[in-house]
């Protein structure tokens, strides 16, 4: 059976710059690790349009493209669309548990999707009820 993972903006941004956690975490590896079983277990990457915008922050489309035209050829990645009852749901989400409006979201189509939550952010442990959440060196 294929495994579905969602990754927060922090993963795809830790395994790309490979990043180390404050602590010297070696969270680059962990996610690359991570990736790496994905694709030997042949599972799957949910990506939305709200991820775009925010590695869009960080990098620009010929980065974005490059990182993720691969995860397609492979058939790795898989895109979800955003739904009105999605988006308004992170957002009463958000203001009921005081976490940022992307991660409601992130929560939600993670939910709605069957897949697993993959980040290192902590204020995730507050929406955990709503769905599986794991850190890349747990799974």
């Amino acid at each position: 059976m294929t495994t579905k993972y969602y990754f927060d903006t922090c993963i795809w941004r830790d395994h790309y710059e490979d990043r180390l956690g404050k602590t010297g975490r070696a969270l680059g590896k962990y996610a690359t690790d991570l990736f790496n079983k994905i694709i030997t277990n042949k599972d799957k990457i949910l990506f939305s349009t709200f991820i775009y915008s925010e590695l869009k922050k960080s990098y620009n489309h010929d980065e974005i493209d490059s990182m993720l035209n691969l995860l397609f050829q492979i058939d790795l990645l898989e895109r979800v669309e955003i739904s009105n009852s999605q988006f308004s749901e992170s957002l009463k989400i958000s203001l009921e548990r005081n976490v940022p409006r992307g991660d409601a979201l992130f929560v939600i189509l993670a939910r709605d999707n069957n897949a697993i939550l993959v980040t290192q952010d902590r204020h995730f442990d507050k929406l955990k009820d709503i769905v599986e959440i794991r850190r890349p060196e747990d799974i």
